[in-house]
Formats: structure tokens, sequence, C-alpha cells
């Protein structure tokens, strides 16, 4: 259903030059094609008629949209709920209320109550749901908003958008005007009709707001615009974000054993692979050039008992506080298979005390510093170490080798790295991927990128999946030279 609402006053000009005025209305309806329509002529609030093309003489006193929409609401009421309605606006938007009319709804009067019936307008408009189109008949106004013949009112510009909504943005109108086409969601509201153009250019107009929306307008925006400016950008961030480091690279660090690693951040450094980069980590010769140093190392941990507390040590306690881990098990056992009798007993004590040890207690003594070895009893600290010889991950923590870092620079500190840790070096934030045995040397240790700073934090900001399809590198595996 298409309501129009044709403005009847004075200062509207004619709709054609060659036609009277009512002979050039029923023609415009003859645009419609059969379609249904409902006919609202108006002025002031006493001059609105419904269905009566005879009364549009153009000589309305006033001119005032409100009351216009009023009826134009009263009227689409009356349908079955779920009818399609669409609302055609002709004006010359010279809006003229009339004080009058106004006067039992508390409106101002004065300059203010042009204002104040267009915010009323405004808001019915809105309330209606119902698309509006406007054909604006005569010159373009002095002020306005748009150029040339596109020139509108900004009051009518702000009553589209109010019934229409988004779709009535600047940026919409203006992909419509330039497409010459309507979509699905991109239409035209506003058209303007010289006074010497009439039906001829109308009647393009009318059509065009009646016919079916088609996506043909969204599909050129997409093909002309979207797509092209979203390859753009794609390809600037792919561009931004393909240099080596990024969230997910890899630094392998090999290490030997006892021998610390300087790690510099961000100099000049050739590649393994050949080339050069000044991004990401390489070998520093000096501590003083590094940003964090690494070493593959057995813990300091003396388990052979030197410095504890011999006074009324036994001959057989004194003679196995010393001996490594492997010799004492040995050992042991052959005081338990062969051994005296006193042997056996002795044997078969400390094992028993062993296992019943505390874990964290026999941890303590053992990594106790000299002080505290000279208060600490021989026998209790060969228990601790026999504990070791059924405790295989006490054993590992305390005997095998592990990487250590120091940091240097501001919140510096030493910690030993497992797998899974989390590790700063210059700018950059790792997580220990793994550290694995062999290779050339005695250990590589895999550092993840788990922070990259960026130009506009894009390497941060953009998720990892976009940086791995748009870096196109061949490896994101470095081993740091």
């Amino acid at each position: 259903m298409i309501v129009f609402l044709v403005d009847n006053s004075a200062s509207l000009p004619k709709l054609d030059p060659n036609e009277k005025r009512v002979a050039a209305l029923e023609k415009m309806f003859g645009f419609l094609e059969g379609r249904a329509y409902r006919l609202i002529l108006f002025g002031g609030r006493r001059e609105v008629f419904v269905d009566e093309p005879a009364r549009y003489l153009n000589n309305g006193q006033w001119t005032d949209f409100y009351f216009a929409f009023e009826r134009a609401r009263d009227l689409t009421r009356e349908y079955p709920a779920g009818t399609e309605f669409r609302m055609i606006l002709l004006t010359d938007a010279i809006l003229d209320p009339g004080p009058a009319d106004w006067a039992d709804l508390g409106g101002p009067t004065g300059e203010e109550l042009k204002g104040f019936s267009v915010e009323r307008t405004k808001a019915l408009a809105a309330e209606m749901e119902i698309p509006l189109y406007v054909i604006l008949v005569g010159e373009p106004p002095a002020e306005g908003v748009g150029a040339g013949e596109e020139r509108a009112p900004q009051m009518i510009l702000d009553l589209v958008r109010a019934a229409n909504g988004a779709r009535a943005s600047e940026m919409a109108q203006t992909l419509a005007a330039f497409f010459a086409d309507d979509g699905l969601l991109v239409r035209k509201f506003v058209f303007r009709v010289a006074p010497n153009e009439g039906l001829e250019r109308i009647e393009p107009v009318v059509k065009r707001i009646v016919a079916p929306p088609r996506p043909h307008v969204e599909a050129q925006v997409f093909t002309f615009l979207v797509l092209p400016l979203s390859l753009t950008v794609f390809l600037l961030l792919g561009i931004a974000v393909r240099s080596f480091p990024g969230p997910g690279d890899l630094e392998v660090l090999e290490m030997h054993l006892g021998v610390p690693v300087h790690v510099a951040a961000d100099r000049l450094h050739k590649l393994e692979a050949g080339g050069w980069a000044p991004k990401g980590l390489s070998l520093a010769r000096q501590p003083r050039d590094a940003s964090a140093t690494f070493t593959y190392q057995v813990p300091a941990h003396d388990l052979s008992g030197a410095g504890v507390d011999t006074a009324g040590a036994d001959p057989l306690t004194l003679a196995l506080l010393p001996l490594g881990l492997e010799d004492l098990r040995r050992r042991l056992e052959d005081y338990s298979d062969d051994g005296t009798k006193e042997e056996k007993i002795y044997a078969l004590n400390l094992d028993y005390v062993a296992r019943n040890l505390d874990p964290k207690q026999a941890e303590r003594v053992l990594k106790s510093g000299p002080a505290e070895r000279r208060r600490t009893p021989s026998v209790d600290f060969l228990r601790a170490k026999t504990h070791l010889l059924g405790n295989e991950d006490l054993r590992r923590g305390l005997t095998e080798p592990r990487v250590q870092v120091i940091g240097y620079g501001k919140g510096a500190k030493r910690k030993d790295l497992a797998p899974g840790d989390a590790v700063r070096v210059g700018r950059y934030r790792f997580r220990v991927l793994s550290a694995d045995r062999g290779g050339r040397k005695d250990l590589r240790l895999a550092l993840c990128y788990d922070g990259v700073p960026s130009l506009l934090g894009l390497k941060t900001l953009l998720p990892d999946a976009f940086q791995r399809v748009f870096r196109i590198r061949r490896s994101s595996q470095r081993v740091v030279t």
C-alpha cells in the first residue's frame, strides 16, 4: 500500500507545467501500475483531506507535516496487521505551521513553533516505522545538505532518518545515488524534481520507489568498494605482520652443558639459513651486550655430605656418607646380600627410615646451606640422600641438569626454566615450549613468542590464524645464531 502525502499549500509549484493540477496528480497515480494507494492532501491542521484529489488546489493557508503524518498513522491502523506500507511525501519543504493549530497541544508561539513541529513530526515518523520517501518539488534551497540540484533542507533529511533509521544515513544515500539503484539495505529516500521537469521526472522516481527492492546495489558496493578495500586492507595488514618474529614463532637455543649462552634482542645478526635480520634473538659475546643469559647446568647441590656434623657418627655412616647415589645403592645391596649381621641390620634400618622420610624434609636437608649443614647430624643427611634412591621425582629435581636464565635490566631476576614457563628477553615475552636433549649440542631449548610489540600493536591485536595465513614465510622457526 502506497500512502501519498501531498503538500497542498499555496507555495508548492505545479506538479507539471503542462498539466492542470488535478490531472497531473491523477496521472502520477497511473505510474503505480495497479498498486493500491491512498491520498492525503495537507496544509494546516484543518486542511487535511483523504482520497479527495479534486481538492488539490494549492490553496492551503499553512504547511505543517505533523498533522499529515498523524492522519497517515490513523489511516494505516485501519488495515490488517502485516500490511506493507510506503509513504511518499511531495512537498517544497517550506514549513509554515499555524499557531492556532497548536494552541490546544501545548505548542509554543513565534519562531520556536517551527522547531517544535519538526521534533513532534520526527517522533511520530519514528513511531510509525513505515518507510518514508520524499520528492522535493521546486528549486533547491540556498542552504541545505548536498550539492547542486541534490541539495535538501536539513529538516527533510532528519525526518527521513527518523522514519527509515540507519538506511537513510548520509553514506547510504550517497551510495544509492552513485549506483542509481535501490537495494535491500541501501535505498535512496530523497529526490528532487525541478518545476520545469514535471511528470517526466516524477514518473521514474515513483516507479523506483514502488519497485521491489533488489540486491544489485549491495552487490555493486561489495564488488567495487568493499571487496577491493578489504583486499587492500588485508594486504597491508599482511605486510605489517609478515616480518619475524610474530606470535607462535619459535627461537631455538642450542646449548652445551655448563656453558653460559648470552642472548641479545633486536640486534642485526646473520641467520643460519642465510641473510640478515634486525629483529628477534641473537647470540652476544659478553653479558654486557646481552638481554639475558641462559645456562644448561647441573644443580649446585652437594650430595657428598661435606660439612655436616660427624660428631659421634658410627663407622658405617661415615663410610656411606660421601658415596655417590649409584655407589650408595650398590653398597647397600651388598650389605643386604653378603654383609655381616651388623651391616644387614644397618642397611635394613636405613632403608626403612629413608623410605618413610617426608620428601619435603629430605629436600630441605639436601639443599641446606653451609651454616645449616654444620648443625645437621651426618646420619640425618645420609637418610635424606638414601631417600632419593626410592623417590625418582625428587632425585631428578636435585640431580638432573636444568636450564637457568638470568635477566638483565629493570625487573631482572634468576630463575629455573621448565616447559610451560614464561620468560622475558628484552622487549619480548616467551613461553618455554620444550627442552630436549640432543641435537648438535647437549640441549635444544625451544622458546615460543608469546608477546611481540609491533606497529600499532597489530601483532598483538590480530588473531594468530590471520597472521599465519598472511605472513607467507617458509618457516616460523629460527635457530639463534
